[in-house]
């Protein structure tokens, strides 16, 4: 790995397709550990975003300064220099730019959780208000729960949090909320699913699908009934079932519920 590419895990080198795995903002490349195995028939591609577990000492710049690491990632090292993007939460935020600044490198987009919509001030205030119990363990003990998490996935949780800098998860959280532009969407023309959990936040699972159906009506939408942020970990089956469903055919996993349809589109 030369020094200019992320810190990367990859698996089955020689598939025919890649696949880009991009984390959530409190976790790292290992929260894709129930997708990995279930994929072992394309060419895997799990970095660490900067800032983030084996790239902690690489500092976090931007989502367009992170969207370009991933873009020369795939160049190097997918399958004919395009892959398609698997991101949850902030991994989804990185893809939609990737899309954006490096179409050539992007085939397809599955976004979950993801924020496009800007969220209410108390929730931003809420955020906030958080980072001041960055270094509290006891928070990302309860962090973690919160999404599902036990067991060796909540250790590697409150591990992974603990090395994330407090100025990573501010420049994050001032950019991530916000929101996504239209113009921004508008330049997104690979093939694209969102979906969210029922349980997430309305801004989530309710404005920002509904927003992508307005300004993408070709885009496609879905909730993951019950389920929160952490969905991929909270059900594997039905997360697993969706990405292949995605890849294989274009279309929506059996388990999923239409998406909040776009006002503008009628969908």
């Amino acid at each position: 790995m030369t020094k200019d590419l992320l810190a990367t895990r990859e698996f089955t080198p020689g598939a025919a397709e890649t696949i880009v795995f991009l984390h959530s903002s409190n976790t790292a490349g290992w929260m894709w550990g129930e997708q990995v195995p279930a994929f072992g028939d394309h060419h895997l591609l799990v970095p660490d975003l900067p800032g983030y577990g084996d790239n902690n000492d690489r500092e976090w710049l931007s989502l367009a300064d992170s969207a370009d690491h991933v873009a020369r990632l795939i160049e190097r090292r997918a399958a004919g220099g395009t892959a398609h993007i698997v991101g949850l939460s902030l991994g989804s935020s990185v893809a939609l730019e990737l899309a954006r600044r490096h179409p050539e490198r992007v085939t397809t987009l599955f976004l979950a959780s993801a924020n496009i919509a800007k969220p209410g001030r108390a929730l931003v205030w809420g955020g906030r208000a958080l980072l001041t119990l960055w270094n509290s363990p006891g928070y990302w003990n309860a962090t973690g729960r919160s999404y599902g998490l036990a067991g060796e996935d909540l250790d590697l949780f409150v591990k992974t949090g603990a090395g994330i800098r407090k100025q990573t998860a501010q420049r994050v959280l001032a950019e991530v909320t916000r929101g996504v532009s239209p113009d921004a969407l508008t330049a997104v023309s690979a093939p694209l699913v969102a979906i969210a959990g029922g349980k997430d936040a309305a801004f989530i699972s309710r404005d920002s699908l509904r927003l992508l159906a307005e300004i993408l009506p070709n885009a496609r939408t879905a909730i993951a009934p019950g389920l929160h942020h952490q969905w991929n970990i909270e059900d594997v089956p039905l997360f697993n079932a969706a990405v292949r469903e995605w890849l294989t055919s274009r279309s929506l996993a059996g388990g999923l519920e239409p998406g909040p349809v776009g006002a503008a589109t009628g969908r």
